[in-house]
């Protein structure tokens, strides 16, 4: 006998408040969408079909509408139910997760309801799209100027996410390199960092930037991290099976091969030229140091630079804020080189941050992708899951 063909009927699971919502909600449920990034919050929408404007009657609070039943009609089959009021108000929390019937869904998220949008067609039913956010969202609200003190900055990121109820977990590379600065800024500047009319998340995102660092925030939990990165594929895509369709960008606009910086000692006229640089021929990092007067006869490597602005010495605080500026200007450049858009069947696995294989684009295209964002979406059409990916020459 031959074996069943395997069930591909999308499914998810719907938590507010920490419990499973009704069935008759369930019921009107007509999409789910989930977008997860990095460094920046991620978010659901859910749609709901809105028969004689029922979700805006007594479930969400404070709409003014006149008394109306809180009792849909019984599903077929299933016994008859009593929404809670109150089920769709905002900062209600909201979990969801998303799989297939008879394989199990996986958890997706976990957030805060941060608004409810209504439609009112010309013809047809009202709608209704619930959206949520995961907790990092809280970092956005406000903005306000204060200073740190000589914390180190992975301090500062830890009071940020405490401030808001967030549990902080940091990259311990991130709090070694941070001790080192904060010492070196007591000792020669006597100032930590300052927040200047910035909201916490603008803040954060300051200080993920001068770490090369990335930050999100899963459930409860804000992380701060560079090297929190699988690099082994979660997944493996082959064009005409699980991968949809797939569109790859090769380009050199804006690539480099080195950057550069030119430091000057503010003491003595003296200045020399640091250059961090990819080589292809042997896919390594190299580093060069020369004189500043050496450094006009040429680089000692082929292929454009990129230079940035001369920065004056005057402690070392500035040698090592330069030399983590100038790692993360190449990665950032080289990893644009090649990127690309891409479908495919509902994998729960694709998220950002993941690193997946792609098969069967031969050989220029195929290999391992970094996901930079992901959207997971349900519909009418099925469970499809659409991504944006680049190749990651420096990781």
């Amino acid at each position: 006998m031959a074996a069943p063909a395997p069930d591909y009927a999308p499914d998810f699971r719907i938590t507010i408040n920490g419990a499973p919502v009704p069935a008759e909600l369930r019921a009107t449920v007509t999409s789910v969408r989930y977008e997860d990034g990095r460094n920046a919050a991620d978010r659901v929408e859910i749609g709901l079909a809105n028969p004689d404007l029922f979700w805006l009657r007594k479930h969400i609070k404070g709409m003014g509408f006149a008394p109306f039943p809180t009792r849909l009609p019984a599903l077929p089959g299933q016994p008859d139910s009593i929404t809670p009021e109150g089920i769709l108000d905002i900062d209600n929390s909201l979990a969801l997760e998303m799989g297939y019937v008879g394989q199990g869904v996986q958890h997706m998220f976990s957030g805060e309801i941060t608004g409810v949008n209504a439609t009112f067609p010309n013809g047809g039913m009202p709608t209704l799209t619930v959206v949520a956010h995961d907790k990092l969202h809280r970092l956005g609200d406000g903005k306000v100027t204060r200073g740190f003190g000589l914390l180190p900055d992975f301090l500062t990121a830890m009071l940020l996410a405490g401030e808001h109820l967030i549990l902080p977990v940091v990259d311990p590379a991130i709090i070694a390199v941070s001790t080192l600065v904060a010492v070196l800024k007591a000792i020669f500047v006597g100032s930590g960092r300052k927040q200047v009319g910035q909201s916490d998340l603008e803040m954060l995102a300051d200080i993920a930037k001068d770490y090369d660092a990335d930050f999100w925030v899963e459930d409860d939990v804000l992380y701060l991290s560079r090297f929190l990165k699988e690099y082994t594929p979660s997944s493996t895509l082959s064009w005409g099976r699980s991968l949809m369709d797939f569109t790859p960008r090769l380009t050199t606009v804006g690539q480099v091969a080195g950057v550069s910086m030119t430091f000057t000692l503010r003491e003595i006229p003296l200045s020399f030229v640091v250059s961090v640089y990819w080589d292809f021929d042997h896919e390594r990092l190299g580093i060069m140091v020369l004189p500043g007067v050496a450094s006009k006869a040429g680089l000692p490597f082929s292929g454009a630079t990129f230079s940035i602005m001369d920065q004056p010495i005057g402690s070392p605080v500035d040698l090592a804020d330069s030399a983590l500026r100038i790692i993360s200007e190449l990665r950032t450049r080289l990893n644009k080189r090649m990127t690309g858009s891409g479908s495919c069947v509902g994998d729960p696995a694709i998220r950002a941050g993941k690193l997946v294989c792609l098969d069967g684009l031969g050989p220029d295209f195929s290999g391992n992708y970094r996901i930079s964002s992901a959207t997971h979406s349900i519909d009418g059409s099925g469970y499809q899951t659409h991504f944006e990916a680049f190749r990651e020459l420096i990781p």
